[in-house]
């Protein structure tokens, strides 16, 4: 099992030579030549950053999405109409959480995939929708996956939660916090759990409360710092982050082999 950051911007990030933090994670599939790709969120640029690293929209036959920011789901509209148009139909799993589905369809695909040549169409027109629970998480190429609600934009108003990734490979397991606030004592179980652990990091002179922060994260123990890796950063100057004690900043493109 192999994954491969896309990009590893921010939002907002408009490095010439980065993009949103999407990303392809490959498994072999028995009795084939071809890997099995589950797309983990499909953000805005997603038509790009996919591009770069040779993949079209019907490579995937699974997508996952974590939460409703235009980053994560920005390009879900491009690849349902180009799997639906260009490439015969082409469908693949949509794995979301119950609560995500609603509001997806409604509030931001429905615009632009309803009324197509067939006359009305829904999510399903598009995708195979697999609504998922937290509580029993996925399997998908025999790798079970614990979905987990992490607190992402918090106010007196209500939270916005984002739905992060534990994965249990054969060989290790990885944590994918996606979009999360700095909370070691929610956290910390899955850090120690974890064998590599892939940390969204905001950059720069702003803390915006919405992700954690390189100055948070690097007050935390050396021996989770030690097998993490830090992705989500605006195109501020990096920090030493090896000399700080963790794995280093991911760069686009980069893979890790996940066993």
């Amino acid at each position: 099992m192999k994954l491969t950051f896309a990009g590893t911007g921010s939002a907002f990030c408009m490095a010439a030579d980065n993009f949103q933090s999407n990303m392809v994670l490959e498994a072999v599939q028995p009795g084939s030549d071809q890997p099995a790709r589950m797309l983990i969120d499909c953000g805005s640029d997603a038509r790009h950053s996919l591009r770069n690293l040779g993949y079209m929209p019907n490579d995937f036959d699974a997508v996952y999405i974590s939460h409703l920011h235009s980053d994560h789901i920005g390009g879900l509209e491009w690849m349902a109409l180009a799997n639906y148009f260009i490439f015969e139909g082409h469908q693949a799993k949509l794995f979301a959480v119950h609560d995500l589905l609603e509001p997806l369809w409604e509030h931001s695909l429905r615009g632009g995939l309803q009324i197509s040549d067939q006359g009305n169409n829904s999510l399903s027109s598009y995708f195979k929708v697999n609504e998922l629970s937290p509580a029993k998480g996925f399997d998908w190429q025999g790798v079970h996956f614990d979905v987990i609600p992490v607190e992402h934009i918090v106010t007196s108003q209500g939270t916005m939660l984002s739905y992060a990734l534990f994965g249990h490979g054969k060989k290790q397991s990885f944590f994918l916090t996606t979009d999360a606030i700095f909370n070691p004592d929610a956290h910390m179980p899955l850090y120690q759990k974890a064998d590599i652990i892939f940390q969204d990091c905001e950059l720069g002179p702003r803390h915006s409360g919405v992700h954690a922060h390189y100055e948070q994260l690097v007050t935390l123990p050396d021996d989770i710092k030690a097998k993490m890796w830090l992705y989500h950063y605006q195109a501020y100057p990096k920090p030493d982050a090896v000399s700080d004690g963790f794995c280093g900043f991911v760069e686009p493109g980069q893979s890790f082999e996940l066993g």
